[in-house]
């Protein structure tokens, strides 16, 4: 595997990490919320969370996997090495991905669409942060 597929590889895990987090943020953000003060209840949750946000990363990683090999391999063919670019392209994996998995228009008039664009966009910078360390790290070696 040459060093750039695997420095794109390992900046797209981590991206589809990233939105998983964001995901899973956002849920424990609603757990804490509705506990109430309830430290046990709030426990409860957080470990009750544990799988579904594995599942939310296993399902990501499938439902990214061909559109971000698209962006990355049109950003490595122009040269593109811009945060927008991979941010903005994030944004619209995770809507794209989103609108794909529950097909309705609710997903939209519920804002589920806009967690998951932001959720996506976070994937981007991440990708995109990833990538350009682990170059800095491949050329100061």
């Amino acid at each position: 595997m040459s060093s750039t597929c695997s420095r794109a590889f390992g900046g797209w895990l981590a991206g589809c990490g990233a939105a998983t987090a964001v995901l899973s943020g956002v849920a424990q953000t609603l757990l804490i919320i509705m506990s109430g003060g309830d430290i046990t209840r709030l426990l409860g949750g957080i470990v009750a969370l544990l799988l579904p946000s594995f599942l939310v990363f296993v399902v990501t990683c499938f439902l990214t996997a061909i559109p971000a090999a698209i962006v990355i391999w049109v950003g490595e063919e122009l040269l593109i090495g811009s945060a927008v670019f991979f941010g903005c392209a994030g944004t619209v994996i995770g809507a794209l991905s989103i609108s794909v998995l529950l097909r309705s228009p609710a997903v939209w008039t519920s804002g589920l669409g806009c967690l998951f664009a932001v959720a996506g966009f976070v994937a981007g910078l991440t990708y995109w942060f990833v990538v350009r360390e682990l170059e800095a790290g491949e050329y100061s070696s």
